[in-house]
């Protein structure tokens, strides 16, 4: 952690004159702690510990297609390019203020689904490559064999493995989809939008972790599965399906 803390310090202050760092005063602040996951912030800049099972060529495509100019404006790009602590992948980013989840009332669903749209837009063979896979379908998969390992007489078990029976053929088993590969987020909801710069600055996504091409389709899964489930009222549903 204290590694990790220095990272963001070193992307967080220009170097002065002979190599010396301004100081700020402040110390760090650690934002996620996960298992595939670690996010430490320091003033205007975060690091992130990425999963150390992490691909390392997929990793370093995704983080090429963050800093291109085609995303401008959608992604927000790298502070610096990739260093290692141990096994993890470490990259450092700018601080962007975080959607308020004390006023739900002002989410930005409208803005999230224009940044999808011209996510969707780019043409992939504008970008990097190879571009890998987007990894929704298989994190669904695997979330689904974790439920079945842990909990099968779970009451809500019976639930999710008929919605999980209804998704294409291609989603369950982690093929390519029968559609125009798109570039994709692969893990949307409102926790992946910030503002930059922080509390001024228009929305931006972020982690692309799991970005890559698929069915854009995928992307609005989770807002619909929140719609579905009576959690999304229908007309915030529906404002973020016009934008």
């Amino acid at each position: 952690m204290r590694a990790l803390a220095e990272v963001a310090r070193q992307a967080a202050h220009v170097p002065g004159p002979r190599g010396a760092c301004r100081a700020c005063g402040q110390e760090a602040d650690v934002l996620a702690e996960r298992a595939d996951a670690v996010v430490v912030r320091h003033g205007p800049a975060v690091a992130k510990a990425h999963a150390p099972w992490t691909d390392p060529e997929a990793h370093r495509v995704r983080i090429a297609v963050a800093s291109h100019p085609r995303l401008a404006g959608i992604l927000l790009p790298p502070v610096r390019g990739t260093a290692h602590l141990g096994e993890r992948p470490v990259t450092a980013w700018p601080y962007g203020s975080p959607v308020d989840p004390a006023d739900p009332d002002a989410a930005p669903w409208e803005e999230a689904a224009a940044l999808l749209a011209r996510l969707h837009s780019v043409p992939p063979d504008a970008l990097p490559g190879p571009l890998p896979a987007m990894r929704g379908p298989a994190k669904a998969a695997a979330a689904v064999a974790r439920m079945r390992s842990a909990a099968p007489a779970h009451p809500a078990a019976c639930a999710v493995l008929g919605a999980w029976s209804r998704l294409p053929a291609w989603a369950r088993d982690e093929a390519p989809a029968p559609v125009p590969a798109r570039l994709c987020h692969g893990d949307l909801h409102l926790g992946q939008l910030v503002r930059h710069p922080a509390g001024e600055g228009p929305w931006q996504l972020i982690d692309v972790d799991d970005l890559g091409l698929g069915d854009a389709a995928w992307d609005l899964a989770r807002p619909a599965a929140w719609f579905a489930a009576g959690l999304l009222a229908p007309d915030v549903w529906a404002r973020f399906l016009g934008a």
